[in-house]
């Protein structure tokens, strides 16, 4: 498996190597250093192998990646090493950007190609705020990820989305095989997702809040200044409320900024990154748990975020924009409330309207569909019938 980030930070990435483990493959995970953490570290389940890069080469030259060919060529060098000693039969590309090095081990040595999506990146990627700054506009101009991605997953043995609607727009616009493309929703495992794993020293830090949360990427595509302009209003209606934000921030958007400007900054709780075996505390800390992204990208409104999955499995009540899939899956099964996107006026009334009517949102019937342990299913499946012969 070869990631564009550092790990652990993507807890689907490290599911799906566990359920392939389980399955008895030899997982091998590739991927940046940060911090501290060792370069080679072997778990129960899986290898990780981290390798140095510099903030230049991940920041600067990956955006470049279309352009200039250094990002391409340091990864291909990286990723033969390994190869030359462990002889993979598979190359397990997560998300969009490197599989055209994953195609290059496929051509040169036969491994098979598996093209992870964890989104439509071509729609996802125009839409960030790197790409919408005066040098990121030229640089999405000069890069085809559309094309880029249209050839690659065309390529590749196995194609992997997130959410059937994905699944339709890639047969559809980039005319892959359906035979070749599976969707393995990225849903929470029971084995975290629940409330014997609930360390109640964080319950008993947040006993006399009224806790919003939200958990996962802080960036501009998140929707998160809804619920920071809301708290002005709410914090009248409910003075002992406070965000509680988990997740790392990606410049230059900045939730403090926000908070300042509405003089709400006391309400804010930051918690910065943490290990999702700590999340399950932090949701059931919480009385209502929030994603309000934009609903103006194809991708959004064609996927159900794994973070609505984990806080309706820990029987919170959801508020959601008006993204489509999100919207239905939410006030289809009485799960929460969706507003209308940027619209913090409706969040607040959201939120007093589910403080005062809890009852409604919560003792939901799980269905089993909701966790990984169905929904990766045919994972291993294609891996043993197509991928692996």
């Amino acid at each position: 498996m070869v990631l564009t980030g550092s790990f652990p930070t993507d807890s689907r990435v490290e599911k799906e190597a566990n359920s392939l483990s389980e399955d008895g493959h030899d997982v091998h995970i590739i991927c940046y250093a940060s911090g501290d953490r060792p370069l080679y570290e072997k778990t129960k389940t899986f290898t990780i192998h981290r390798v140095k890069y510099t903030d230049f080469f991940i920041k600067k030259i990956s955006a470049l990646a279309l352009i200039v060919p250094f990002y391409f060529i340091g990864w291909k060098k990286q990723i033969k090493k390994l190869h030359e000693t462990y002889s993979f039969e598979a190359i397990h590309i997560h998300d969009l950007p490197l599989s055209k090095v994953g195609y290059y081990f496929k051509r040169k040595y036969g491994l098979k190609l598996i093209c992870d999506q964890h989104e439509f990146y071509s729609n996802w990627i125009k839409e960030t705020a790197h790409m919408n700054t005066f040098l990121g506009k030229i640089i999405s101009r000069l890069s085809d990820w559309e094309s880029y991605e249209k050839k690659y997953l065309n390529l590749a043995d196995l194609v992997i989305t997130v959410a059937d609607p994905l699944k339709e727009n890639y047969i559809t616009q980039h005319k892959i095989h359906k035979e070749k493309i599976i969707t393995i929703p990225n849903t929470p495992s029971k084995k975290t997702y629940k409330l014997q794993n609930v360390d109640q020293r964080i319950i008993e830090e947040y006993r006399n809040d009224f806790v919003l949360f939200y958990a996962g990427g802080i960036d501009v595509l998140r929707g998160i200044d809804t619920a920071i302009i809301a708290l002005k209003d709410l914090k009248e209606q409910i003075p002992n409320i406070k965000l509680v934000l988990c997740g790392r921030i990606t410049k230059p958007y900045d939730p403090f900024k926000t908070a300042k400007k509405y003089g709400v900054s006391e309400l804010i709780d930051f918690k910065g990154w943490m290990d999702e075996e700590q999340l399950p505390s932090y949701i059931a800390a919480s009385k209502i748990c929030f994603f309000t992204p934009p609903a103006n990208r194809d991708e959004i409104n064609k996927t159900i975020a794994t973070k609505i999955y984990q806080y309706a499995i820990m029987q919170k009540p959801v508020i959601v924009s008006d993204a489509k899939m999100m919207k239905e899956f939410v006030e289809g099964n009485g799960l929460g409330i969706s507003v209308e996107t940027n619209n913090s006026k409706q969040f607040a009334s959201a939120v007093l309207k589910i403080a005062n009517n809890t009852d409604q949102y919560v003792n939901i019937n799980m269905d089993r569909n909701w966790y990984w342990e169905e929904t990766v299913k045919p994972l291993p499946r294609k891996y043993d019938t197509f991928v692996i012969h």
